[in-house]
């Protein structure tokens, strides 16, 4: 194959929201580029990054490095969960986003790279939104939900709330990385909705309901959304009017996805623990018109 028509290739990894970010940064490349885009996942012993994106009946083509080669058998790359040691068996040239949400010489990337990186920002494919709002559309998941909770996503004062816990509470290092949003955040942030959206009805979403239950039992009109798949929760959270979002790449896209274009977005200053915050750049996290708390 030409070189200039050689495809791309993105490494998929993380939750959901992260292999979504990944495979909207890899498509928008590859579309600028007129080549394909193949996807490499990364098998992590995690539940919640399990391959994710056949859920919105994606069937990207996945590549096969050559594992008979002699650089193979060097680096030992045989394994799927060996990512470093796999993209090493790239080809091509290959691209290591330095910062998490930034990425100095994206734009000029060319025909046959390797990408690796969160891409965590809208920057990456805003050349193709409507692109990947259609490749990520969830509409055909509607009608396996309750319809009376669709109806209150629907209403044009519906705000999703979404709390996430999970492996941020669960592993001491995943804590002292992202932190936890508390009670002062939330109750901040759903002060400044309310003020916004009077009679707001709020859907919250989390991994952790109980934990979410204890946060927002004071607001008025709650519902708390629980027993539904994570695709369930994503189309439901795309539906509300408004959003107060978690740090979390998952609530992220369910605001991102929301139809509303008046929407209001309140998303947390502190996407990281303070620490984390000191070393890591976010300032291009946030689309411009999300309120920052």
């Amino acid at each position: 194959m030409a070189q200039d028509r050689a495809p791309v290739c993105v490494r998929i990894w993380g939750g959901l929201g992260n292999q979504m970010f990944q495979y909207a940064a890899g498509h928008a490349l590859a579309k600028r580029l007129g080549v394909e885009l193949l996807v490499d996942p990364l098998e992590l012993d995690l539940a919640h990054a399990a391959f994710g994106l056949n859920v919105f009946g994606l069937a990207p083509r996945i590549w096969q490095p050559d594992t008979t080669s002699l650089k193979a058998r060097v680096l030992g790359a045989l394994g799927r969960s060996s990512g470093k040691k796999r993209q090493k068996l790239w080809a091509g040239p290959r691209y290591v986003q330095k910062d998490f949400c930034h990425g100095d010489g994206f734009s000029g990337l060319g025909p046959g790279t390797y990408l690796s990186g969160y891409f965590q920002s809208e920057q990456f494919f805003a050349d193709c939104r409507d692109d990947i709002r259609a490749l990520f559309s969830l509409d055909h998941v509607a009608a396996t939900l309750d319809p009376a909770r669709l109806a209150l996503a629907d209403l044009p004062t519906s705000v999703c709330l979404h709390v996430r816990r999970g492996d941020y509470a669960a592993n001491a290092k995943t804590t002292a990385t992202h932190g936890l949003l508390g009670t002062e955040h939330y109750s901040r942030a759903a002060g400044l909705m309310a003020r916004l959206v009077p009679e707001a009805t709020w859907l919250v979403f989390s991994d952790d309901i109980s934990a979410a239950d204890d946060l927002t039992r004071d607001l008025p009109r709650r519902i708390l959304i629980e027993g539904q798949s994570r695709e369930q929760d994503l189309h439901l959270m795309s539906r509300c009017a408004h959003h107060v979002i978690a740090n979390s790449s998952f609530s992220w896209w369910g605001a991102w996805l929301s139809r509303n274009p008046d929407r209001h977005v309140i998303a947390p200053r502190k996407w990281f623990a303070r620490d984390e915050l000191r070393r890591v750049y976010v300032d291009e996290l946030f689309p411009a018109g999300w309120i920052l708390l």
